[in-house]
């Protein structure tokens, strides 16, 4: 089935470069996302139309962020993985396990059901297998959880939290793997979804609580939403090309919202950088919060 893209609307002033990591907080009931390239964290309050944003002075990029039990969030920058203070806006490392290798950069992260970070890399000429995917319970504490990408995307988990979605953008694929909810130790990868040649680069994902997958097809111009199985069931098409992430939020966690990146030598109607929201009929799960265990 093949939605319209006319439902959308634009539910932020922000035209970012490459907006990125869409994220409902479930105790502040407020959206996060950020500009990969600003770089900047934007927070919005969509009843008042508050929005608070926050540039990370002194960084060169932001790849994703999470949320963290104590109130903070966990920001993937170019060097390392860092608590943010939102009040203060003080920067703290959290840890590096890419250990300063040179021409990579952090990029997607989620948190899964039991509490872990998982975040991923990229080769910042996005040309060579150099990404991996990692996992910490504290910043001393961290695992390889796969490698072998040229640019890791994602990731999501299951409703039973038994099940991680990833996408290997470059491979044009969405990955699925067995995930040992006790350990967080993943099985082997077998693949999902393989997206046509010219369809776009699957990005960001989200899970809705009927366990159905939404992956942004950046250069696809929409999201589209799986079955379980592999099986494509809905794709709705927006105002521009470049759809980088989604999440569901907002009251009942039934709005859609996807984040868009910029097209190169845009026309001045073009609305690539903006931030699009719109009702659906199956809600989200709450986002987890990360809970380090002292390592």
């Amino acid at each position: 089935m093949t939605a319209p893209a006319s439902e959308w609307q634009i539910v932020s002033p922000s035209r970012d470069k490459l907006g990125e990591s869409v994220l409902w907080h479930p105790r502040e009931q407020a959206l996060y996302w950020i500009d990969f390239y600003g770089p900047t964290v934007h927070r919005r309050d969509p009843v008042t139309g508050q929005q608070r944003d926050w540039i990370i002075a002194g960084h060169e990029s932001i790849g994703s962020l999470v949320f963290c039990a104590d109130g903070s969030l966990l920001v993937a920058l170019e060097n390392g993985v860092y608590h943010f203070d939102q009040k203060t806006g003080e920067l703290t490392l959290f840890g590096d396990p890419n250990q300063g290798r040179a021409a990579i950069a952090y990029n997607d992260a989620k948190v899964d059901r039991q509490g872990r970070y998982w975040v991923g890399t990229l080769d910042a000429k996005e040309q060579l297998p150099r990404g991996i995917f990692y996992c910490a319970r504290s910043g001393g504490d961290w695992r390889l959880g796969d490698s072998g990408f040229v640019v890791s995307n994602g990731p999501t988990f299951s409703p039973k939290g038994d099940r991680l979605y990833f996408s290997d953008s470059m491979g044009g694929r969405i990955l699925v793997y067995a995930l040992d909810p006790e350990t967080g130790r993943l099985g082997i990868a077998s693949e999902f979804h393989r997206f046509a040649a010219g369809e776009g680069f699957p990005d960001g994902l989200t899970v809705d609580s009927a366990g159905r997958i939404w992956c942004a097809l950046y250069g696809g111009g929409k999201v589209v939403r799986f079955d379980p199985d592999g099986s494509r069931i809905e794709e709705i098409s927006l105002p521009v090309p470049n759809v980088t992430s989604c999440c569901l939020g907002g009251p009942g966690l039934k709005t859609l919202y996807v984040t868009t990146g910029q097209t190169a030598d845009k026309p001045p109607t073009d609305l690539g950088g903006a931030l699009f929201a719109r009702d659906v009929a199956t809600p989200g799960l709450p986002e987890p919060l990360f809970r380090p265990i002292e390592s």
